[in-house]
């Protein structure tokens, strides 16, 4: 009798398809399109960086189109696209200790309240966990993002930690909250998901 494998599957195929959006490896070509959300201080505060100009844009994609995905620090960006825009990104960083992962995302905010960064998160921790055979996933986010926390929550992720003024944001001491959910909790969200629809 064959044996059923186990374990994680041998890689995704791309691009990866939901019901509004199809996520792929980021490329060069990207840089433009990501200049919409990168560039905007309103966006990037909640990322603790500066806004991106074209060089930077540019450096970036080219960085991130080329990068690996095998060792702790090791980052697979993703373009998030509807009907062949580019509207979004998420992210997926390898973290130090055994299979755990840091999931991030973003959407240009005239693409924002329309569940895509949900989805596309959602899509992404299918990966995380169906592909690349990942634990646990987490999310740091600042508590004053209110929109990326009720994201978290829609995935099924659970707040594990408050971290007092952890950070600087804007010269100004920031409190980062983190969400994750592990690997067997999120079979189970996606089992309840399935029989429900």
């Amino acid at each position: 009798m064959p044996s059923t494998p186990s374990g994680p599957a041998p890689g995704p195929v791309w691009p990866v398809t939901t019901g509004r959006l199809r996520l792929r490896p980021v490329t060069a070509a990207d840089a433009e399109a990501f200049l919409a959300w990168r560039s905007r201080a309103d966006v990037v505060r909640f990322m603790y960086q500066q806004p991106w100009d074209r060089a930077a844009a540019e450096q970036k994609l080219r960085a991130w189109a080329s990068a690996p995905f095998a060792d702790a620090g090791d980052v697979l960006v993703l373009a998030v696209e509807v009907d062949g825009v580019v509207v979004g990104e998420t992210m997926l960083k390898r973290a130090q200790g055994p299979r755990q992962a840091e999931l991030g995302y973003a959407v240009r905010p005239d693409a924002g309240g329309r569940g895509l960064a949900t989805e596309a998160a959602r899509a992404t921790l299918a990966l995380a966990f169906g592909v690349y055979g990942f634990h646990r996933v987490f999310a740091r986010i600042d508590e004053e993002n209110a929109a990326s926390i009720r994201v978290a929550q829609r995935l099924g992720m659970r707040q594990e930690a408050r971290l007092v003024e952890s950070d600087l944001r804007d010269g100004v001491w920031s409190t980062e909250v983190v969400y994750a959910i592990l690997d067997r909790e999120h079979a189970r969200a996606a089992h309840v998901g399935a029989a429900n629809a």
